[in-house]
């Protein structure tokens, strides 16, 4: 079991052989499929920021350049995280109600909080 902090909230997140199970049940989709898009996100985002280094751009050119390639897929991935954040905290407390109620208590995305990469290498350790 381990801790997160999503706006100033904590939230226990765990996993177990019945994660995996819950969460096809309740998003109607395999939870590697979306491990995928967040791996392949990151990995996109690395390979675009050597890419960019390697081509001689300062590092506010890099950032601005990996922001606006990345818009293509930020729905996707944000889509992806919140789902993959929920079920972790679902299976450490099963009482925090449904998906759609947790996502409502969540004020806002912030994709440079910790969490995100938290729950990323949470889940993937637990599942890879």
């Amino acid at each position: 079991m381990k801790k997160i902090v999503i706006n100033d909230k904590e939230f226990d997140i765990d996993c177990n052989a019945f994660t995996r199970f819950q969460y096809k049940s309740i998003f109607k989709k395999g939870i590697f499929a979306d491990i995928k898009i967040l791996s392949d996100y990151s990995q996109k985002q690395e390979d675009l920021k050597n890419k960019l280094k390697q081509e001689g751009k300062s590092d506010e050119e890099i950032e601005k350049a990996v922001n606006s390639e990345m818009m293509v897929d930020l729905d996707d991935f944000i889509d992806v995280i919140e789902k993959i954040a929920y079920i972790l905290i679902y299976t450490a407390n099963n009482k925090i109600g449904s998906f759609e109620d947790w996502l409502k208590s969540i004020e806002k995305i912030n994709l440079s909080d910790n969490w995100i990469s938290e729950v990323t290498e949470f889940a993937v350790a637990s599942f890879c």
